[in-house]
């Protein structure tokens, strides 16, 4: 079974882009597991009375914890079932990069496939880039895709 990563975010139209990543992969509803992943920053505040423990990764979440994630976690979910892609999400609390990075290892994914917002490069200095930092702290392929 092939494994691809998907970091997901709030911005729909990155995550449509990613999905439609997802589903031109060859044999996707035969060879390939998805694991949709949302990591919510450490700083952010959320309407969950919920205690999370940070960096703490929430595995194989049922659909009433997926309700709780922003609402493109439940349309990439959707749309992938649709489709006949077998998802899984899950969820954490942290820095998103080194997140994704270590769930990535964790899951032995052979690809990920992240959206990219299209920072100019002195807003990549400024802010920082989730999908810069990916691609330079992880081993794995990572595909990057545009909004």
């Amino acid at each position: 079974m092939y494994t691809v990563l998907v970091p997901i975010d709030e911005e729909r139209t990155r995550v449509e882009a990613q999905i439609d990543a997802v589903l031109d992969l060859p044999n996707v509803t035969d060879d390939v597991a998805v694991e949709l992943f949302h990591v919510r920053k450490e700083l952010e505040f959320t309407d969950s009375d919920e205690d999370v423990e940070i960096g703490k990764v929430r595995n194989d979440l049922d659909e009433a914890a997926i309700e709780k994630l922003p609402e493109t976690v439940s349309l990439a979910h959707d749309e992938l079932a649709s489709a006949g892609v077998d998802a899984t999400v899950h969820s954490a609390t942290g820095n998103p990069a080194a997140a994704i990075v270590d769930v990535a290892q964790r899951f032995d994914a052979d690809e990920l496939i992240v959206g990219a917002r299209g920072q100019s490069p002195v807003g990549k200095v400024l802010f920082g880039s989730v999908a810069q930092s990916v691609i330079l702290d992880t081993d794995r392929p990572v595909k990057v895709v545009p909004s």
